[in-house]
């Protein structure tokens, strides 16, 4: 089974009872321009949206509104408007919620029909792509206030996550059961290739460049062993060149050694990368001989979460308090050096703090 889905249905098991909620009286006020250098947080029980403001290092003690659905996972903007993805699990009304943050009370509305979303990504202003758990990629139109969900052809059926458009305008789409991703062509949505890579668990893709060649970095959690007890195999971060066929390994271990199990990444300069997975974060020093990697520690503790962002020079890393009742944002360099102020404590007890997203214009 797919790592971040079996994970995320257990952190959902254990959630408590939350209460379906819109915006609230007293949210984060969005006047002025304040709104467009916040960060955006999920929350995966009820989908509540909470911000942090990266100059103050504060966060909102309050919600500033909610999809009220179970199994909320990404956020991303788009041209200024917020896109949250709800998958179909646990909840009743799956598929993909947008809201205006500049609104006075913004209030996520599900457009299209129902469907279980889990990434997305924007190719133009008229059309963007939806992947799911199990039934596929999908286009669409976000000019559209209802748009259709239009099925891509030869992706029925397949479990796919992280879905991005390269720096040679291709979408590439994390194909998570089969170790693969897809290059898709979006002048006519025809899949071009399907390149393997080097680990099981295909999950987290980011635009970059490595040894002087532009593509896209991929992060593999591992796959799971298909008989008791489940063993879960080492993963690993590969590189694909733009419009080549073939994958190159980054990284499948701890320099020193040590499995790593990547989900998500960025890349702050083409010397290094960090990626982080559950429970653990690492970076990836890409300016030597070889390869160097690392775990990232808070006080000597690991974190990790399946999602990451970069702005500034600094790394974001949520990590969800499912366990503890705590959710904290983590925050450090690129030289992995763990800021003053971090962890920040956000959201409430009985949220799971779950992806994260700056406001883009």
């Amino acid at each position: 089974m797919n790592k971040s889905r079996s994970l995320l249905f257990a952190l959902i098991a254990i959630s408590v009872t939350v209460c379906a909620i819109g915006c609230k009286p007293g949210s984060p006020s969005t006047e002025g321009t304040s709104y467009t250098t916040y960060l955006y947080m999920t929350d995966t029980y009820s989908g509540k949206v909470f911000t942090f403001d990266p100059e103050s290092h504060t966060a909102s003690s309050t919600s500033l509104c909610a999809t009220a659905q179970n199994s909320t996972g990404e956020i991303l903007f788009f041209k200024g408007i917020a896109y949250v993805c709800v998958g179909d699990y646990g909840n009743d009304d799956p598929g993909l919620y947008r809201f205006d943050p500049s609104d006075e009370n913004p209030t996520p509305i599900r457009i299209g029909t129902e469907i279980d979303a889990q990434y997305i990504a924007f190719a133009s202003s008229t059309k963007a792509y939806l992947s799911t758990y199990s039934a596929g990629l999908y286009s669409f139109d976000p000019s559209s206030s209802s748009p259709s969900f239009s099925p891509i052809s030869g992706t029925s059926g397949m479990i796919l996550q992280d879905v991005i458009v390269g720096s040679d305008g291709m979408v590439y789409v994390a194909d998570n059961a089969n170790g693969a991703v897809l290059r898709v062509n979006p002048s006519d949505d025809s899949i071009e290739s399907t390149v393997s890579t080097s680990a099981g668990g295909t999950t987290g893709l980011v635009a970059g460049s490595y040894s002087g060649s532009a593509g896209v970095f991929v992060a593999n959690t591992g796959a799971y062993d298909s008989t008791p007890p489940y063993a879960q195999e080492p993963g690993s971060i590969d590189f694909i060149a733009n419009s080549a066929t073939i994958s190159t390994p980054v990284a499948n271990a701890l320099t020193g050694g040590g499995s790593i199990h990547p989900a998500r990444l960025v890349q702050p300069s083409d010397e290094n990368l960090v990626a982080t997975g559950y429970g653990h974060t690492y970076r990836i020093d890409l300016s030597g001989a070889a390869v160097a990697v690392a775990e990232l520690t808070a006080s000597g503790a690991s974190f990790g979460s399946l999602d990451i962002g970069y702005r500034d020079g600094l790394v974001y890393v949520p990590a969800s308090g499912y366990q503890t009742s705590t959710n904290y944002l983590y925050v450090f360099g690129e030289d992995g050096v763990q800021e003053a102020f971090s962890p920040v404590s956000v959201m409430e007890i009985g949220d799971g703090l779950s992806f994260i997203a700056f406001y883009e214009d």
